[in-house]
């Protein structure tokens, strides 16, 4: 990837094309069949997680890539699954938001932490 594509990217802060430029980087270093979430730069890199089945990448992405979740409570029924770790050298936050329900058959909630 040429620095100057990056640079033109990220002047432009087109949300599709932010999304492509990370897509494509980070295909290079995860496993094969990743499924890779919505990439949004803001203040920081956020890889967001939505639709159907969103819990399962949530939780394959976090196996994959040997990343730590947590979760907070959101506003019932909503649960906000995250993940901050280190992927090739940079720090990559991820997150689902998600209904309860969906949520605990991939992960044990309990007020501490997840088990």
């Amino acid at each position: 990837m040429l620095a100057a594509e990056v640079a033109k990217v990220a002047a432009s802060r087109e949300p599709h094309a932010v999304n492509a430029l990370f897509r494509q980087a980070l295909t290079e270093v995860l496993p094969d069949g990743t499924v890779q979430p919505r990439w949004i730069a803001d203040r920081e890199l956020i890889g967001v997680f939505e639709g159907y089945g969103s819990v399962r990448d949530f939780a394959d992405w976090c196996d994959a890539t040997g990343a730590d979740p947590g979760f907070e409570f959101g506003p019932p029924p909503e649960v906000v699954l995250y993940a901050r770790h280190l992927l090739a050298g940079h720090v990559v936050h991820v997150e689902c938001v998600a209904d309860q329900h969906d949520v605990e058959p991939w992960f044990r909630l309990n007020p501490s932490g997840l088990l």
